[in-house]
């Protein structure tokens, strides 16, 4: 679940796919420079939105894809409402990398997830989700740090 950033209240999420023609219906205040589309020209990537249980305003998105040994992230986004010190919502990027953890096993993969990070965030993420550099910028979730996003994340109910 989220914790609602004011009040501590726990948020019941939803992560779903979605489709281009479904974008435009979307309530969400992203930056006009923030092009959707891009993701739904690559024919074996997945879109996916995060919302909180009754609403449909887009709180994060991911989109992935499933390359064999690992799950690929080219997009991990969270609704600008959701970043800095007044965010919304708190967990976002977790859920969203449990997630794509989860979805490599659904797929019969063993969990592992790989991306480009930008380079002020490279400790964030070795930090909040357990994630190691593969070199540069590039940067892996092994499959027991994705396990525990997956537990703590998405097995209690919070998606």
């Amino acid at each position: 679940m989220l914790v609602e950033n004011s009040t501590g209240k726990m948020i019941h999420m939803c992560i779903t796919p979605i489709k281009l023609i479904d974008i435009q219906h979307t309530k969400s205040d992203w930056t006009l420079t923030f092009d959707w589309t891009l993701y739904f020209e690559y024919p074996n990537v997945e879109v996916y939105i995060l919302t909180t249980k009754h609403s449909t305003y887009v709180e994060g998105a991911i989109a992935l894809e499933n390359r064999g040994d690992h799950v690929w992230i080219h997009l991990i986004e969270k609704a600008p409402r959701n970043r800095g010190s007044q965010e919304k919502y708190k967990y976002i990027a977790h859920h969203l990398f449990a997630f794509a953890t989860k979805r490599h096993l659904e797929q019969g993969g063993d969990g592992f997830v790989a991306f480009d990070s930008k380079t002020g965030l490279i400790t964030h993420y070795i930090k909040e989700y357990g994630a190691e550099r593969i070199g540069s910028t590039r940067m892996m979730i092994p499959c027991l740090a994705g396990q525990h996003l997956i537990d703590v994340y998405l097995s209690k109910g919070g998606g």
